[in-house]
């Protein structure tokens, strides 16, 4: 049989792992979500996440834009892994953070730091790495609303970092623009979200 050289690169595409393009899995729909939610305009991302991630706290799985309760996401995620692929090498970073805060209405502490992983080697475990922040669920004040718990995952430039150097001082108030750019990073390859609430 004869190769052309775009049946090589047919052949090729299932190994090319994460030195693939991202996965187009995240379509318009996906991306209207992250857009009509008010985090892309929030949080000042781009306005297409085009990677997702898959998270679950035992054996419930984060639905982006569905909701869990506090009791649910007490303890960290047992597994946050990309559907798909990216075209950056290792390391990577995670990050968990609360925009809402102390309330959607009035976020005069917008973001609350949740959770920072640094130096991961595999976006099928984007949870193990280095904690730079420890995983802190949600426990936001009753009758301040239905709080966005965002997940979201970097390339660090493929340089691996010390925590002191990035973690913040304080979870209050974090700086997702000064995370990234402390991590040299770009936009987010992939991301996810719920809505928590306390009664």
């Amino acid at each position: 049989m004869m190769l052309t050289p775009f049946s090589v690169l047919l052949l090729l595409a299932p190994w090319s792992g994460s030195y693939a393009e991202a996965s187009v899995e995240s379509s318009q729909p996906e991306s209207d979500v992250w857009i009509t939610s008010g985090i892309v305009s929030d949080l000042s991302l781009p306005d297409t996440l085009r990677g997702e991630l898959e998270v679950k706290y035992g054996d419930l799985s984060v639905v982006k834009n569905g909701t869990l309760t506090p009791a649910q996401t007490a303890e960290a995620p047992t597994m946050v892994k990309l559907r798909g692929a990216i075209n950056c090498i290792p390391p990577f970073a995670l990050v968990m953070l609360d925009p809402d805060v102390p309330s959607r209405e009035n976020p005069t502490e917008r973001s609350k730091l949740h959770w920072m992983v640094l130096n991961v080697n595999s976006t099928r475990k984007l949870h193990e790495g280095d904690v730079a922040v420890p995983y802190r669920g949600p426990n936001r004040t009753s009758g301040s609303g239905p709080h966005r718990y965002v997940f979201l995952a970097y390339c660090q430039g493929a340089q691996r970092v010390l925590t002191s150097e990035i973690a913040p001082q304080q979870r209050s108030n974090f700086d997702l623009a000064d995370f990234f750019k402390k991590l040299r990073a770009g936009n987010p390859f992939g991301g996810n979200f719920f809505y928590a609430e306390n009664a």
